[in-house]
């Protein structure tokens, strides 16, 4: 998810406020340590998301504020994603978001291994609308959850590149 947040927030329309302040990005030292140390265990991990104390019985952690937010996972062992606006209200939305979140928490059970790299594109739409395929947004079923996710991404969402005319 870290390599592709900036694409995240975009779609989502992440207010500069909110990301500054309750829903971080991953910080890139954890990511650099996680990759430096390779953890074998939950533990391993938690020690690296507290700069090795242990901050998971305090409720209001400041680590907590992340868009991904690992506090929950070491303090209640649940996974909570910071990153959606408060003002939603529309059910499709709410649904579509949902479905993103599962198929997030899927791919991260599933995958081998992850590419740290951030996710450059001259053209975000297409981007974004391939991974979501890849997380298994495929078909009908999530026809209404891709256009959610899209609306605020600009480019092509058919092609790549605009071919040429």
């Amino acid at each position: 998810m870290a390599s592709k947040e900036d694409l995240i927030f975009k779609a989502l329309a992440v207010e500069e406020g909110r990301a500054r302040r309750y829903c971080k990005k991953v910080d890139e030292s954890f990511i650099e340590e996680i990759n430096r140390k390779k953890p074998q265990t939950l533990s391993d991990v938690k020690s690296l998301w507290y700069h090795g104390g242990d901050g998971s019985r305090q409720h209001y952690h400041e680590s907590r504020y992340h868009a991904l937010n690992l506090h929950s996972v070491f303090q209640k062992g649940t996974i909570e994603f910071r990153m959606f606006n408060s003002d939603i209200r529309h059910a499709g939305k709410i649904k579509a978001y949902i479905q993103f979140c599962l198929a997030i928490s899927h791919q991260a059970l599933t995958q081998k291994s992850a590419s740290r790299a951030k996710t450059i594109t001259d053209n975000p739409k297409y981007t974004f609308r391939t991974w979501l395929l890849r997380l298994g947004l495929i078909g009908d079923e999530f026809k209404t959850a891709r256009k959610h996710l899209l609306a605020n991404l600009e480019g092509d969402i058919a092609w790549r590149q605009t071919p040429a005319a």
